[in-house]
């Protein structure tokens, strides 16, 4: 019995091992049957297509605050679904020490400004009725905050430039998410997905990312496939 059950243990870890291997997709030039440059708007990007599904991105730009911002448009082309999880891709930085950076959820953040901003109007105008002197006061106290509160929700989180930013570089025709950043989706065969993905550095690294410098590789992974771009 020893035997018999050393051989199945055997195959139960190989069979393991083999779901769990990722495969990695490069972006490679002279692939012309894959890979291509392709053209939006003007703007070029880098596409890799494999097990039908295609992945573009544009070229990373840095931010003020030290991240590093890429448009990213996938789309399903073959049968199946895509499973779009952007909280799973990462780059790598240009430092020596090829420092990774992660998913920086900033639409997540904004819902959440909007929230509080929302969440205040909404405690001003129920806690002031019209008419009383009292309330007067009260909502020009609150008309001073909440514009603090937006002054201050886009100081952290760079707002306009950002905006401004993510605007020049939306696609048309992408699958309607509420904003202009990438968010986890599904994709059906057809369906297509565009938008703006942020990657910060880990919170304690030491690197500073100045204007000039850029990301040496990006991952998007997708349904076990791992599209990297160089």
């Amino acid at each position: 019995m020893k035997p018999v059950f050393f051989i199945l243990l055997t195959s139960v870890c190989a069979a393991g091992q083999a779901a769990n291997k990722i495969t990695i997709i490069d972006f490679d030039p002279a692939d012309r049957e894959h890979c291509r440059m392709v053209t939006i708007e003007g703007r070029p990007l880098r596409q890799t297509t494999a097990a039908g599904t295609s992945v573009a991105i544009g070229s990373p730009s840095s931010t003020i605050d030290g991240e590093f911002r890429v448009f990213i448009a996938i789309r399903q082309t073959g049968e199946g679904k895509a499973r779009i999880k952007p909280g799973d891709f990462s780059a790598l930085y240009s430092d020596p020490a090829h420092t990774r950076f992660t998913f920086h959820d900033i639409g997540a953040e904004m819902d959440a400004v909007k929230m509080r901003q929302a969440r205040d109007e909404s405690s001003s105008l129920a806690l002031n009725p019209q008419g009383d002197p009292r309330s007067q006061s009260l909502d020009a106290g609150s008309r001073d905050r909440v514009p603090n509160v937006r002054r201050r929700s886009r100081g952290n989180l760079n707002g306009p430039a950002r905006s401004k930013a993510d605007a020049d570089e939306k696609m048309p025709g992408s699958v309607s998410l509420g904003d202009l950043y990438l968010r986890g989706v599904t994709l059906k065969a057809g369906g297509y997905a565009s938008g703006v993905v942020y990657f910060r550095k880990p919170r304690r690294s030491p690197v500073k990312p100045g204007p000039a410098d850029s990301l040496v590789e990006i991952d998007i992974p997708v349904n076990g496939l791992i599209f990297r771009f160089k």
